[in-house]
């Protein structure tokens, strides 16, 4: 990307001023609120980004600008550069050492990866074309208009670089393009599947030991219904194909939803598993499976919780996955603790009738026009999950926490997709859910999963920030209530035991800062 023009300015650090409040202005976009985060060294939070458009030059220039904090909002660095108007900033990350920011050229087709050191200091820069098949393939999953658009598809690779994933085309063909940028060195490579198939899905699981886990779907038709999947191992340091192992070769069929690797340095995946020859697609799953991996995809153990036994004891749960009153879970995270327990923390969603799309339907039916474009179906998010395992991933306990229903209207043709593939939807489509993070201490004693939800009662209506929070072997909860005037709010993770609200306000041009205490 052509840079016009580039103003560093270093600020340095005033450890003795506080300035737990600071309104930044001349913020021209929301997606501010995409491209702001914490800086953390470990779980520890050092300091904060934002980067945001903050001017238009003229019709065809906007000036960007890039402010870097310290854990206390004093300034530390601000960097500015002006560049083309057709040029999005469609994501952002941070690996415990370096930036990145990922941006998309529309007059030149390319998307470019800009590096930057956590003192703003830029490092490398990475470029890659794409087709005019991908470009219109990625517009209906990436490259939306919708500046509030929060897709995923950047992950950081701790102290070494990203991993990004990405939908492409090859010749007719639907499939996706995993790529690696450095960050300690400079370095680059993609991969593309390389097998016989007219659409894959590519999902990133995470990076253990030099080895990037992807699970991969194979279609044979864009009509097929019951894919098959896969495990993928690449090599860091090149993207080679270390490994490709089918999940069915088990006692079930799994499909793996992350990866975490916990206290004894071992990688572990899970997700719903099904019967032998099952369809991912239409059958109930049976329940969560924990698959331990190495690095040659060798299977190190496997530990299978049903629904109807294992969970049912303590949530309830039909045989189909199904909670009471919950819906189904998705699973956000695994945390393990000092002692060797292991929590999961979930969220639940569950489909339900929607009075827009059957009305819809019946309209676009009435008028010869086809499909209205909109489901029939819609999908509610519920409550919060914590499940409690011991080290071997037995169900020792679990708890749900209430909150709001939200309610996601779905694409026309998203009824005929199953209850478990919508729940990654809701995460890196519709950004639905309302999990925001979860925050550790150093020597796991203590952790606090946070995320938002609305109260609609007497004394206040409006929008909170929640924690459930692990503390001497108890989980307790707090909120703060957000409410204000601000067009939208992000929270974002502070020092132990506080949070850093942003509200961003659109007519105001501005976003405002400031810190709340967790109980």
């Amino acid at each position: 990307m052509k840079q016009l023009a580039v103003f560093l300015m270093l600020m340095g650090f005033f450890t003795a001023a506080k300035a737990q409040k600071l309104s930044i202005a001349n913020i021209q976009k929301s997606s501010v609120l995409r491209n702001s985060d914490a800086i953390k060294e470990g779980s520890e939070v050092k300091g904060y980004y934002f980067f945001y458009v903050s001017d238009k030059i003229d019709r065809k220039t906007n000036e960007y600008t890039l402010q870097i904090m310290d854990q206390s909002l004093n300034k530390l660095k601000e960097l500015k550069f002006q560049d083309s108007k057709n040029v999005s900033i469609i994501e952002s990350s941070f690996n415990g050492t370096d930036l990145v920011f990922l941006f998309y050229n529309s007059d030149d087709n390319i998307l470019d990866y800009q590096v930057y050191g956590a003192d703003g200091t830029k490092k490398f820069s990475y470029t890659k074309s794409i087709s005019k098949k991908d470009e219109a393939y990625l517009r209906m999953n990436y490259l939306l208009d919708d500046e509030d658009n929060n897709f995923k598809g950047l992950y950081p690779v701790e102290g070494k670089g990203f991993i990004s994933n990405v939908p492409s085309r090859d010749n007719k063909d639907f499939t996706f393009q995993i790529s690696y940028v450095g960050t300690d060195a400079k370095k680059q490579w993609t991969y593309v599947p390389a097998m016989d198939g007219k659409m894959f899905v590519g999902d990133y699981l995470g990076t253990h030991k030099n080895v990037v886990y992807v699970e991969m779907l194979k279609y044979s038709s864009r009509f097929d219904r019951n894919p098959e999947s896969f495990i993928l191992g690449l090599s860091l340091e090149n993207g080679k194909l270390l490994f490709q192992k089918s999940t069915n070769e088990g006692k079930y069929n799994f499909y793996p939803i992350s990866m975490s690797v916990l206290n004894d340095g071992k990688a572990y995946l899970y997700g719903e598993f099904f019967d032998k020859g099952g369809n991912v697609m239409k059958d109930k799953s049976k329940g969560f499976a924990f698959v331990g991996i190495d690095e040659t995809g060798k299977t190190l153990s496997e530990k299978y919780s049903t629904w109807a036994l294992d969970l049912g004891k303590h949530l309830g749960t039909s045989g189909s996955g199904k909670i009471d009153d919950f819906g189904y879970m998705f699973l956000h995270n695994m945390i393990q603790t000092e002692d060797g327990s292991i929590y999961a923390i979930g969220e639940g969603y569950k489909k339900a009738a929607s009075g827009l799309g059957i009305a819809s339907t019946i309209l676009a039916g009435a008028s010869g026009s086809g499909s209205s474009g909109v489901s029939m179906v819609k999908l509610k998010v519920t409550d919060m999950l914590v499940i409690k395992f011991d080290p071997d991933f037995t169900v020792k306990e679990a708890s749900i926490y209430k909150k709001s229903d939200n309610d996601i209207q779905l694409l026309g043709g998203s009824e005929f997709v199953s209850t478990q593939m919508l729940g990654k939807q809701i995460k890196y489509y519709y950004s639905g859910f309302d999990y925001a993070y979860t925050q550790v201490n150093k020597d796991h004693s203590s952790f606090s999963i946070c995320y938002s939800d609305f109260e609609r009662g007497k004394d206040y209506k409006g929008t909170t920030f929640n924690s459930i929070t692990y503390s001497d072997g108890k989980l307790t909860q707090d909120k703060i209530q957000t409410k204000s005037d601000a067009t939208r709010s992000i929270v974002l993770p502070a020092r132990q035991g506080q949070v850093l609200i942003l509200d961003y306000y659109r007519k105001d041009k501005k976003i405002d800062l400031h810190f709340e205490k967790l109980n």
